[in-house]
């Protein structure tokens, strides 16, 4: 019955056939195709079996409900595509023959296409398509074809299972006459990245054609002119390359004057052009849209020129500079080694702002609050993460001295700390409109996920879409060219070129922009006047349609301009007839290119133009808007041409056409009418015949056409703004003019409150989506900071007593014993009557609401203050308040002192050989990295006094790690096992070995850091001597493990002997970027999916696990069915039966591995660790239950911090769901189970220690 209700249903979903035909989608063709495949394995004596038919038509029903799930409202979809769902329900269904028969036969009819289009070619039809490519000056020249395979080649060269026919006929489908040559090398990147899903080398493939575009525009900068080179030239000429970009970034004033005092021809020929082939396509990416350095929006930085920069800015103090330098770029080169974010930005440069993280505490009185807030803004200006301690800020009720008055407590100051952090004067008013690779749309109606027009003049990913609840003010920006002024926030940065007099001529403003006397920069919407201008980013990117030539343009255009009754249009598609482009008639032509009535209306039926014809060659574009205005009204008016229409998103989509050839256009709406004035440039007035104009009143440079601001007004504030954060270029284009995304690192701030606090429960609400407003702070993020008292009191089923801090003071400096006993002493007081400000709850009930907000807001995370302090290091200086954004950093801090880390994380897949850990070579990366990172410390720019000092001296550094499950892929090992514990533990011992002594010779070369006396390491206590201090500190509660490998008692007296050159050494941190750049996994994260889909305007191409692809092939299982598979399954390999148990347990995500075995790994590294770790936790179907032993248990085992919780939302659970009865542990399981990791892939078992009933550790 519901194949039957589906199949009526079909009519409205179209099918693009492979000519480019679309026709109606008919269920019935599934059917047929079916049958003649049983057929063809079973005989034609089957035809009459009942079995058959309804197996067929239970399989056709699968393959329609999937299709029509993709476009329920109706839509297109390729025959390609159709042919896929068939091959998977057949594979679904256990029909391996009948899908193997299937699969034959597509390929078979793919082999005589082939054949066909080759016999075509040899025929001379080539000759009748020749493609000639624009330059950067506009001379055509025919496509050198020669260099276009010498590229491809070059960048397939020694990749198993990468072709270089198959791309360069890809990549021959995506070009045209008349093609920018920016646009071939486009296609050439497009054309191979596609094919990633089929091979994962197709990634590093793509990467190189990205090298070769990046090349071209890197060498035409330094040059002056147009200039390519191709990998191997580069062998020659990159020493040159590294001066010349040297020499050039100091003159343009991005790179420092003391980088050109380097002997460069020494550090030119250290330089290892092979290491630009290591580079996956999202890795060179990454660096390409965030890192390399640019100068009015060029890009003038090769990868091995910026290692040699980074590299460069972190020996300068050296005495030995250019080999430490070299030394440097070898480890950054290789990806051995890889520096933070904050240092890779701005190593080298005018204002080395090179530090991670930053620890603040907030004192308790109004000027020191506010003091702690601008701290804020000017830490994080340069790319800092902030973590502040606000427990001393006194609660709600609390007595103010000075107004005898009562205190509102911490959370409205908590309010204005998060309204500073995610600057949220930088919003949109709701309906201002964007465009969208779906054409014009509302900013409230843009999602995470949609692709928006950016600086770059492509389309990049919406990462966030925020709303905000505001009072700022706000202004109305009216530009010359668009149909209305755009409403925005004061304070939003939009793309401007200001102080040109309103009467300059265009030519001599051109002349102020070579000279450097005027330049665009970012500006805030009120700081414009009127005469200034906005950019509006030229698009560049073509999307070619197949079949679709100038004459369809326009004839489409004709179509989409005409008066034509929606009936009408509906009329000439479904009879396949269309209007003859010359002569206006209708005719029948069946072998022309089909429209669909989608291609005219959108889902509201206002006339449009469709996203697949939006995006054309320039030939095409202009025969589009030939089409259009050719039956519209044109009026002739003061040099314009004028467009009218009574749809918006018709009359933006023509300005956007304009916008793709560099023509601005301006218009009104009038009486429900929409009026488009187009200049009229030689090239559209050619279509109207009528006289072109010869002065324009915009300019363009660099990419962009840049429109005269007629006026900024006030207007009144909207209680609701719009902002968005995109993808690499950072901003986006609304139809009137190019805008900056908002400002900072939305929640770049973390906020911690120990529990004891009388504010504690609002706190935890800081994040909830409903209450009153005034005390929520929904970007700011939060963590509790949780004494071990606390802990034990849930464990007890106790009271647990709630003061304010005014009243409590000394609490907020004293840890484990000292802190207990002072608790009590003011729980007796509060009992005797001598305190009026306290408030009991049980101890049980606040953990249950932390839990519960934890699961329903993501915060506040939960970190443990006693470990962070009874095993820190620098003890004696000072007590740790809370740690940093990522929870990693643990650093005392005081009123004089804001705490700084310098970050850095060795890459452990690459010192994984053979399947066993490289301890030889880690030895060697870890040396010359803790040199690196102490060398950050001397050569940072301090953007407040108090970081300065506490740097200086205490000198902590942060070394992590990352690619830690890649390694256990090369180890072939599953991350849920107990053999996967025992390498988190191996590996951070030798980090931790090697990072302690490299720390010490450092001392012994440059003396120890002035506050070494009186610390642990001065004691002779090591990290993993302080788990012994915290057992006796908490006194039960604790059990850890304590193997050791290595000769510590060695290490142990050389630090007594020669002390220590940092307070600290290590940290474990999210590495989410630049493990991207190395092209490792994250952190010690767990892979998150085997398969993820990147978006952009040419369509989405899959990235899949490379080592999941190799297992998959060694076991010859990797096929087009698994493929498909893995797409359907998100990259989840426990739904697919053929797929052996091992592989499965090896290529577990996230989500499917037992939250506990990451708290296990975890412990075992922090024993080794003197700071933190960056740790998220995953749960597939969370419950009360589970979140309670998963967090008892990190406490238990020792752990300083947690971070995220992440869980699975209802829909992927269900669709990645299985029988997994580890996940699903019942509590009386965990009560029953063993203290210590069992051997095997069971899930470790909770400790019971928190459950009085327990008697396994007795």
């Amino acid at each position: 019955m519901q194949a039957a209700i589906n199949l009526e249903m079909t009519p409205k979903c179209k099918v693009i056939r492979r000519n480019g035909q679309v026709t109606d989608f008919d269920g019935s063709k599934i059917q047929v195709a079916m049958t003649k495949a049983f057929l063809d394995v079973e005989g034609s004596n089957a035809a009459g079996s009942a079995r058959i038919h309804d197996t067929v038509h239970k399989l056709t029903a699968q393959v329609v409900d999937a299709l029509l799930r993709r476009t329920p409202d109706g839509g297109m979809v390729h025959i390609e595509d159709i042919q896929d769902q068939v091959e998977l329900a057949l594979m679904r269904a256990g029909e391996h023959k009948v899908a193997r028969s299937y699969v034959l036969y597509r390929a078979e009819r793919a082999r005589l296409r082939a054949e066909k289009d080759a016999k075509s070619k040899k025929k001379g039809k080539k000759s009748e398509n020749v493609i000639h490519v624009k330059s950067a000056s506009g001379d055509l020249k025919p496509l050198d074809e020669e260099r276009l395979r010498k590229i491809i080649a070059e960048a397939v060269d020694g990749l198993e299972g990468v072709s270089a026919e198959q791309v360069m006929t890809a990549t021959m489908r995506n070009l045209y006459d008349g093609i920018s040559e920016k646009e071939v090398a486009t296609a050439l990147i497009i054309s191979t990245r596609v094919m990633i899903d089929r091979e994962p080398n197709y990634s590093q493939a793509a990467a190189r054609m990205l090298m070769d575009s990046l090349r071209r525009e890197a060498l035409s900068f330094l040059e002056g002119q147009h200039t390519e080179a191709t990998q191997h030239e580069m062998v020659e000429l990159y020493a040159e390359v590294l001066k010349k970009t040297i020499q050039i970034g100091v003159k343009v004033e991005r790179l420092a004057d003391d980088l050109g005092r380097y002997d460069l021809e020494k550090l030119g020929a250290a330089i290892k052009p092979e290491r630009d082939l290591q580079f996956t396509y999202l890795g060179l990416q990454t660096l390409y849209d965030r890192y390399f350095l640019h100068h009015d929006g060029v890009r003038f930085e090769l990868p091995q020129v910026f290692f040699m920069r980074v590299a460069m800015g972190l020996a300068i103090n050296e005495v030995e500079r250019e080999d430490r330098a070299i030394e440097f770029y070898n480890l950054l080169s290789s990806f051995d080694f890889m520096s933070s974010t904050p240092t890779l930005f701005n190593a080298g440069t005018l204002r080395p702002q090179l530090s991670s993280c930053y620890l603040t505490t907030v004192p308790d009185h109004l000027e020191g609050i506010y003091d702690a807030i601008k701290d804020n803004a000017l830490l994080s200006k340069y790319a800092g993460g902030l973590g502040n301690d606000w427990s001393r800020v006194r609660g709600m009720g609390a007595h103010i001295k000075g107004t005898n008055g009562k205190s509102q407590g911490v959370v409205p100051f908590l309010k204005v700390a998060n309204d500073t952090a995610v600057a949220v004067n930088q919003c949109f008013a709701p309906d201002t409109q964007l465009h969208t690779a779906d054409g014009i749309k509302a900013i409230r109606d843009v999602k995470a996920g949609d692709l928006v027009l950016g600086i770059s003049g492509t389309y990049r990913e919406v990462k966030r879409a925020m709303v905000y609840n505001q009072h700022d003010a706000m202004v109305a920006l009216d530009v010359k060219h668009s149909i209305e002024p755009v409403k925005v926030t004061a304070g939003h940065p939009f793309y401007a070129l200001c102080g040109v007099p309103l009467e300059q001529a265009n030519d001599r403003t051109v002349n102020w922009l070579a000279k450097g006397k005027v330049k665009p920069e970012w500006v805030e919407a009120a700081q414009l006047q009127k005469g200034d201008y906005v950019a509006q980013v030229i698009p560049t990117e073509t999307v070619m349609v197949d079949g679709f030539d100038a004459d369809d343009a326009r004839l489409y255009g004709i179509l989409l301009g005409s008066p034509s009754s929606d009936a009408e249009i509906q009329w000439l598609c479904e009879r396949k007839v269309v209007r003859e482009a010359t002569t206006g008639c209708v005719v029948n032509d069946g072998a022309g290119f089909t429209f669909v009535y989608d291609d005219f209306y959108n889902a509201q039926g206002e006339k449009r133009i469709a996203r697949r014809f939006s995006h054309l060659s320039q030939p095409q574009t202009l025969a589009l808007l030939h089409g259009l205005l050719e039956n519209n009204v044109v009026v002739k008016q003061d040099e314009d041409i004028c467009f009218s229409t009574v749809t918006r998103a018709l009359a933006e989509g023509m300005r956007y056409q304009c916008l793709r050839l560099g023509i601005p256009t301006s218009g009104q709406m009038r009486d429900s009418v929409f009026d488009v004035r187009i200049p009229a440039v030689p090239e559209i007035a050619a279509l109207v015949a009528c006289q072109p104009i010869d002065k324009r009143n915009w300019l363009t440079y660099n990419g962009c056409v840049f429109s005269r601001v007629r006026g900024v007004e006030s207007i009144p504030t909207l209680p609701f703004v719009f902002d968005l954060i995109v993808e690499g270029d950072e901003s986006y284009m609304t139809t009137a003019a190019l805008a900056h995304n908002g400002g900072k690192r939305k929640g770049a701030v973390c906020a911690y409150l120990e529990t004891w606090h009388i504010d504690i429960e609002d706190f935890l609400e800081l994040r909830k989506n409903t209450g009153d407003e005034r005390r929520r702070t929904h970007d700011m993020n939060t963590a509790n900071w949780i004494p071990d008292l606390f802990m034990k009191r849930v464990a007890a089923e106790a009271e647990w007593t709630l003061f304010s801090p005014d009243d409590a003071p000394d609490l907020h400096d004293l840890t484990g014993k000292a802190f207990e006993a002072r608790y009590v002493e003011y729980e007796a007081k509060a009992a005797r009557g001598d305190m009026k400000l306290f408030r009991k709850v049980p101890a049980v009930q606040l953990w249950r609401k932390m839990l519960g907000m934890i699961f329903e807001t993501g915060h506040p995370w939960i970190t443990f203050k006693d470990p962070c302090n009874v095993r820190y290091t620098n003890q004696h200086m000072g007590v740790v308040h809370s740690s940093n954004l990522c929870t990693e950093i643990t650093l005392h801090t005081n009123d004089g002192e804001i705490a700084v880390c310098n970050l850095g994380s060795v890459n452990l897949t690459a010192h994984v050989n053979d399947g066993k850990l490289d301890v030889a070579k880690l030895e060697r990366t870890v040396t010359t990295a803790m040199r690196m990172l102490d060398n950050v410390i001397d050569y940072n720019y301090y953007s407040v006094p108090q970081a300065r000092k506490s740097n200086l001296r205490h000198r902590p550094v942060g070394m992590g790690i990352m690619g830690f499950q890649d390694a256990l892929y090369k180890m072939n090992l599953a991350y849920a096992t107990t053999e996967a514990v025992e390498f988190a533990d191996q590996s951070m011992e030798a980090v931790s070995y090697f990072a302690i002594r490299a720390s010490s010779n450092l001392a012994a070369e440059r003396g120890k850091y002035p506050s070494y006396n009186g610390s642990l390491w001065s004691k002779g206590i090591l990290p993993i001597d302080s788990l012994e201090l915290l057992g006796e500190e908490r006194g039960e509660y604790f059990i850890v493990d304590h193997t050791q490998t290595l000769d510590w008692d060695a290490l142990r007296n050389q630090v007594k002997a020669q002390g220590m050159r940092n307070s600290n050494v290590m940290a474990i941190a999210p590495t989410a970027t630049i493990s991207n750049i190395c092209g490792v996994s994250q952190s010690i994260e767990p892979t998150y999916q085997n398969l993820f889909v990147k978006s952009n305007l040419s369509g989405e191409f899959t990235v899949i696990n490379p080592y999941l692809v190799q297992d998959l092939k060694a076991l010859g299982m990797w096929d087009e069915v698994m493929i498909n598979d893995l797409k359907y399954f998100d990259g989840s390999l426990q739904p697919l039966d053929r797929v052996p148990d091992a592989l499965k347990a090896k290529y577990a995500t996230a989500f499917e591995i037992d939250a506990r075995w990451l708290v296990e790994a975890a412990s075992r590294r922090q024993k080794w660790i003197d700071q933190g770790q960056s740790l998220n936790l995953y749960m597939k179907e969370p419950n009360g239950t589970k979140l309670d032993n998963l967090y008892k248990l990190a406490w238990v085992r020792g752990l300083k911090t947690t971070y995220y919780l992440r869980t699975l939302g209802a829909t992927g659970a269900e669709k990645t769901s299985s029988d997994d009865s580890s996940a699903a542990d019942s509590v009386a399981g965990i009560k029953r189970a063993a203290n210590l990791v069992s051997v095997g892939s069971e899930a470790p078992k909770a400790c019971s220690l928190l459950d009085p009933e327990c008697e396994a550790c007795q």
